[in-house]
């Protein structure tokens, strides 16, 4: 069987592998900004995240508003700790609790309920994300 970690193990072309392993102790990218971060690792060439977020994070804080031309912010993810709140302008708050998972179509606004850290995954549409942060200049390396 061929294994490749995304730790230490040796270096072999994509097409070589026929079962990846990565972990987000050990993720490719990190994104930090205030209140928060965003941990990366890139899978079949599918970016997958790792959201980390403190009491009194809010992604309009991180992200700003959207702009003409920008990718929109949809997302599928599934939140594995803490307790958040999410909102479509002119739809009523969704409040989150570990192990529900959701898809948002559309711009939208969401904090951290309560006094816990809040983690989420994101299987898909993190790559907008990513780079709204990047344009706001909000995340660093």
């Amino acid at each position: 069987m061929d294994l490749a970690r995304s730790i230490a193990s040796p270096r072999r072309p994509e097409s070589d592998r026929l079962l990846v392993v990565k972990r987000f102790d050990t993720p490719e990218t990190v994104l930090q900004f205030d209140q928060g971060r965003l941990e990366l690792v890139t899978l079949d060439g599918r970016l997958v995240g790792k959201g980390s977020y403190r009491p009194g994070w809010r992604w309009s804080q991180v992200t700003g508003t959207a702009r003409r031309g920008d990718r929109p912010l949809a997302q599928t993810g599934v939140l594995l700790s803490g307790r958040a709140k999410m909102q479509i302008p002119g739809h009523a708050d969704v409040e989150l609790t570990p192990g529900d998972f959701f898809h948002v179509a559309a711009e939208y606004e969401s904090w951290v309920v309560g006094y816990r850290p809040c983690e989420v995954l994101y299987f898909d549409g993190i790559e907008a994300l990513v780079e709204r942060l990047h344009r706001e200049g909000s995340a660093h390396l």
